[in-house]
């Protein structure tokens, strides 16, 4: 293939890296201009059904010719220093192992799953940025849902990052949340509990341990709540465990978190009427169903048609970067990781459930 012309303006505030040139943008059918072509048309037509302008854009490859070796090949990333990135499709493998090493048993494209429409950093880039991984354009064109995702949320959710570079004249940076996940002693828990009381919502989650693989009890044990997680609003959570020093720290305790349950504190949770609240019941914790908001069920009022996991509602709805991942990082030794988890599990439910309010105030005639 013969060397293809980038597109557009290096002094972009907005870069978009692609791997190699497409073969629709090679002359004759194309104009030896990157995205001259069918696939980089309909790319170019994506941006701009998100409200960006291509003309805001420059394109580029990490590799404009199939004879330019597998390293960078884009040496004037230092002299531009672009704040944001969207890395599409194999390109975003080199970005993304620089973030951290592929498990061995995933595959680039199984960590693209994951992180795509995540607002990142490369550790190459010596200069404040976020680079955004994003699906290769013929991916994209063979499923028009995942195309119409890639369009609306995440090239949006980079639309509103340039709009705030272009505004501040720096990039914006993530929510900051304060996540407890130290080992609590009862005294500081019950304090924490109190101060609580008077929250008008409460995003709950429970973290469970299951049976090993290949036990006797594997697929029949329902697994048991190791860590408790609440949070008051978006950027505070705490976590926690039920099972206290003595019995009788455990009963305080247990008391203080049902009292938060009968006064008059609206519950969230994600797919907490399937999961959360079953365990409740089955600890004798009182249940105010009526008090219950389930993100997941609202996604499937407001958006039938997407995945409803809380990994999509956060891609969604927040500018958290994918972070599920750290659920399985753990030990029962190492429990602050597991309980960190938890705490961004609420924060970020919670968050979640603030945006789908705002969706149902220009729908109300979706509220039940």
């Amino acid at each position: 293939m013969p060397y293809i012309s980038p597109r557009g303006n290096p002094d972009s505030k907005l870069w978009v890296v692609f791997e190699r040139p497409f073969s629709t943008d090679v002359p004759p059918s194309g104009k030896g201009i990157l995205c001259s072509g069918g696939i980089g048309y309909a790319f170019q037509k994506m941006l701009q059904e998100a409200n960006l302008n291509p003309a805001d854009v420059y394109f580029c490859c990490r590799r404009p010719d199939t004879d330019t070796p597998s390293g960078f090949v884009l040496p004037h990333f230092d002299s531009h220093k672009p704040p944001l990135l969207l890395v599409v499709g194999e390109a975003a493998q080199h970005y993304l192992r620089e973030l951290e090493p592929l498990p061995k048993q995933d595959s680039w494209k199984s960590q693209l799953n994951k992180y795509v429409g995540s607002l990142l950093k490369c550790p190459q880039f010596q200069w404040d940025h976020w680079i955004m991984p994003l699906k290769d354009p013929q991916d994209l064109m063979a499923d028009w849902s995942e195309r119409n995702v890639t369009t609306y949320i995440d090239i949006g959710k980079m639309r509103e990052e340039l709009a705030f570079y272009k505004k501040n004249g720096t990039i914006q940076p993530l929510r900051q949340r304060t996540l407890l996940s130290h080992e609590m002693d009862t005294d500081e828990l019950l304090t924490r509990l109190d101060s609580f009381r008077t929250s008008p919502y409460l995003a709950e989650d429970i973290e469970t341990v299951y049976p090993r693989k290949g036990s006797a009890y594997y697929q029949k044990h329902p697994g048991i709540p190791v860590t408790m997680g609440i949070a008051p609003n978006a950027d505070f959570g705490i976590s926690f465990s039920l099972f206290r020093e003595t019995p009788a720290a455990s009963r305080e305790v247990w008391r203080k978190f049902d009292k938060l349950h009968t006064g008059g504190a609206t519950i969230i949770g994600q797919n907490f009427f399937n999961f959360d609240s079953l365990f409740y019941n089955m600890m004798g914790f009182t249940l105010r169903r009526e008090h219950f908001q389930d993100t997941l069920i609202r996604h499937h009022i407001l958006w039938p048609e997407l995945s409803h996991k809380l990994q999509f509602l956060t891609r969604q709805y927040t500018r958290e970067p994918f972070y599920k991942d750290e659920g399985h990082n753990w030990k029962l030794s190492q429990m602050q990781n597991l309980r960190r988890y938890n705490c961004l599990d609420c924060t970020v439910t919670f968050e979640v459930f603030e945006e789908q309010e705002k969706e149902f105030d220009q729908r109300p005639h979706l509220k039940g």
